[in-house]
């Protein structure tokens, strides 16, 4: 256990009752895929459950969830999200896990790059909001990029060490807890989904929550012991980069000044786009998108499904990788085009590529694009 509080401000504000929005960053497994009704058995609604139950009697606060997790996001993606879900609702604490969709990324500077950039955010906002990473597993022996088979946290410990973020070991807590009961990973894996090594069902969920509930009490312990220590108001220097602590994003289906469309372009039907996103543009074979931006970093989110289209893509007259957006089953899909550029003016090129036999063999394949994201640089 810390010697201080890590969530100083997040408990004086319980305690004053006062609202406390909680929200929650990551991928499926802060959606709670796998649980058997996310609404009731995920770890979130189980903590959020419990912060109410447990603290509003006594202290008459309004802990309220804000939800933030989108499947397959990487860190370095959701890092744009932040000013659409999170930042506007002024949130007290916010916890963050990405060790599981991180854990395949080649370039580890772009992981600490990605969680920097979230921390910058979420401590400089009018609400100073404490931070928390969890650490999430897997199977053991299934994760293949680690010589012991589970998943590394090592990567996102080191940004939580530098900021003094708490950090909470949620694989270890579920697998001492499973060897303790004489049980295996298989007493928590979902079993709809062959070969799946990460999902949990609804216990594997209840053990997750059950790790957050244990450090949140001691948290309260450890406030009452020493309860002069709050949050520096100021941020540390940089430690990697703050090359995504000043993003935005960009709705490519509204006029704006940078933008420039050409072909069939059009806007989806607002009930088919998921919550994630304010809309979609839709491309068909040959139309071209052309966008000027001054930034760091451009990315794309897209929405991968059964017909998409691949889209061509030049940045500044040379050509980078686009977003390939067909895939078996439809979510919305992150790809950081480009990152580490001079701070000037840009040009990204997309042009929707032709359908392909192999992929391709419904009527009207399309591209879907959702957001163009943008890293600005500080003070832009």
């Amino acid at each position: 256990m810390d010697k201080q509080c890590q969530v100083f401000n997040t408990i004086e504000r319980i305690r004053a009752a006062s609202y406390c929005n909680v929200a929650f960053l990551g991928g499926s497994l802060t959606s709670a895929a796998g649980a058997g009704n996310a609404a009731v058995t995920s770890w979130r609604r189980l903590f959020m459950r419990y912060l109410y139950e447990r603290l509003h009697p006594v202290y008459h606060c309004q802990p309220s969830e804000v939800m933030g997790g989108i499947g397959a996001m990487e860190s370095y993606g959701a890092v744009f999200t932040l000013s659409r879900h999170v930042l506007p609702n002024l949130p007290a604490i916010t916890f963050v896990e990405f060790c599981v969709n991180d854990r395949g990324t080649p370039d580890k500077d772009l992981v600490k790059k990605g969680m920097e950039g979230m921390v910058r955010q979420l401590r400089s906002c009018k609400s100073k909001s404490d931070v928390v990473f969890l650490g999430a597993g897997c199977r053991p022996g299934s994760d293949s990029t680690t010589k012991d088979g589970l998943v590394s946290h090592s990567l996102h410990r080191e940004i939580a060490d530098y900021y003094n973020l708490a950090f909470i070991d949620i694989q270890d807590y579920i697998l001492t807890t499973l060897a303790e009961r004489g049980q295996t990973w298989d007493d928590v894996s979902i079993i709809f989904e062959e070969k799946d090594n990460l999902h949990l069902n609804d216990y594997g969920n209840y053990l997750w929550f059950e790790a957050m509930r244990i450090w949140f009490e001691d948290q309260m312990l450890l406030y009452d012991q020493n309860p002069c220590v709050g949050v520096q108001a100021e941020l540390p220097p940089v430690y990697c980069s703050d090359e995504f602590q000043y993003t935005r994003l960009v709705d490519p289906a509204k006029r704006n000044k940078e933008l420039q469309l050409e072909g069939s372009w059009a806007k989806k039907d607002p009930a088919l786009v998921p919550w994630y996103l304010d809309s979609l543009l839709v491309g068909r074979p040959g139309d071209r998108l052309t966008f000027r931006f001054t930034g760091r970093a451009i990315g794309v989110i897209s929405l991968v499904y059964c017909n998409g289209l691949k889209i061509e893509a030049k940045l500044d007259g040379e050509e980078v990788v686009g977003p390939y957006t067909n895939f078996v089953i439809e979510f919305g899909k992150f790809l950081l085009i480009k990152h580490g550029l001079e701070n000037k003016e840009h040009v990204l090129e997309f042009e929707v590529g032709q359908p392909t036999k192999r992929h391709n063999k419904l009527e009207d394949p399309t591209a879907q694009i959702g957001y163009l994201t943008v890293a600005e640089g500080p003070g832009e």
